[in-house]
């Protein structure tokens, strides 16, 4: 399971920095305010909040994003836009800590629509204003966005006299699903829908069992006897997470691959709202791998989805093959904007620097760090 304490060991120190924005709602007619907020503590104030706006959060509840969290290299900061008495909405970012020191790099993302909570027509001003106050009190801002957000971003760093480059960046994988399981493997190329039958037909004839729901706790209890032994294994702090998001939505999905005797052979877990699931974690067993689990376990699970009327399946930061040849991909692009300062450019210098020096430590920050034209990163 997710320690929470390292959760609360870089938050002791809470940061709300408050101002007054010279910006507008449409509808209202008093200036907005913004606070920048990394207590834990407050951030969870904001539920009664976001729940007002969207009776079931999901993705958008603030439980959700302290879990998305990776300590110990960031730390929440959520900027708070109110009008008077009122909060009119927020924005979703977290700071980059280089070995428990805060950087100034704040990272955003909105490709699946959960950075800003806000009325549908608010959501411009919310952003402007909350985009505005970080560009005054951080040195750089790493926003994840879709094209529609390209020119306002552009336009905020030319106001804030701040450099900004994108790059195009796939981040999560997107499966269309049909109205039926026969449809899907219809759509499918001859060798995939093979594959999935034959493998997924030996699996039934060798007794092994699906199941589709299991509880949190005993998913957690499979996963962490498989995660040692995973087939590709992933860092440690990255399965905490997994697990800490899925502990954090209501909607879990949780299914599982087991033998006769009952071993667990492989488990996926995620979510779903409304018409859409999302998978971020799948384990299996790699004494199985001529026996494809992870792709036997993958029909079942489009074939539960597509039952339950979902039509899309986002596979979290995507998918490998045969399924990655059938996802639809998203234009999405990373917003690099950083501060001209001296000092600015200083520290930007340090930490690259010290990436190359300490990659396992500092490496992390050198990941959201913007490529030059042959792809390296640079200072």
């Amino acid at each position: 399971m997710p320690d929470a304490s390292k959760l609360q060991t870089y938050q002791r120190q809470p940061l709300v920095v408050s101002e007054a924005v010279p910006q507008q709602l449409s509808v209202r007619s008093k200036p907005l305010t913004a606070s920048i907020v990394s207590a834990t503590a407050e951030i969870h104030k904001l539920t009664a909040f976001v729940n007002s706006l969207v009776p079931e959060p999901g993705m958008l509840a603030p439980s959700f994003f302290l879990a998305s969290l990776l300590p110990p290299s960031c730390r929440p900061c959520v900027v708070v836009v109110s009008q008077g008495h009122r909060i009119a909405g927020l924005l979703y970012g977290r700071e980059r800590l280089v070995a428990g020191i805060p950087t100034g790099i704040v990272l955003g993302d909105d490709t699946l629509g959960t950075m800003v909570v806000a009325r549908p027509e608010e959501i411009e001003s919310v952003m402007q204003c909350a985009v505005e106050t970080l560009l005054k009190h951080k040195a750089a801002l790493r926003f994840r966005v879709g094209p529609q957000r390209l020119a306002f971003l552009r336009a905020e760093s030319a106001k804030a006299n701040a450099e900004n480059h994108f790059y195009p960046e796939v981040h999560h994988a997107h499966l269309e699903l049909p109205r039926t399981y026969d449809e899907f493997l219809a759509k499918v190329r001859r060798p995939t829908r093979h594959n999935l039958c034959r493998y997924r037909r030996r699996s039934e004839l060798a007794g092994n069992e699906f199941c589709p729901d299991q509880t949190f706790t005993d998913f957690c209890a499979v996963a962490e006897r498989l995660f040692p032994k995973a087939a590709y294994p992933r860092p440690k702090w990255q399965f905490q997470q997994s697990l800490a998001m899925i502990e954090a939505t209501p909607s879990r999905l949780l299914i599982g691959l087991r033998r006769r005797g009952g071993d667990w052979i492989s488990v996926a877990g995620g979510w779903s709202v409304g018409d859409r699931a999302f998978l971020v974690l799948q384990l299996n067993d790699p004494t199985c791998a001529r026996e494809s689990v992870s792709l036997v376990l993958r029909s079942y699970l489009i074939e539960q989805l597509i039952n339950r009327g979902i039509r899309e399946l986002v596979f979290w930061t995507g998918t490998s093959a045969p399924l990655s040849f059938y996802t639809t991909p998203r234009e999405e692009f990373t917003v690099y904007i950083d501060s001209r300062s001296h000092p600015w450019r200083l520290i930007r210098l340090a930490c690259v620097a010290l990436a190359k020096l300490a990659p396992v430590i500092f490496g992390n920050w050198l990941r959201w760090e913007a490529p030059d034209s042959n792809g390296k990163l640079t200072a």
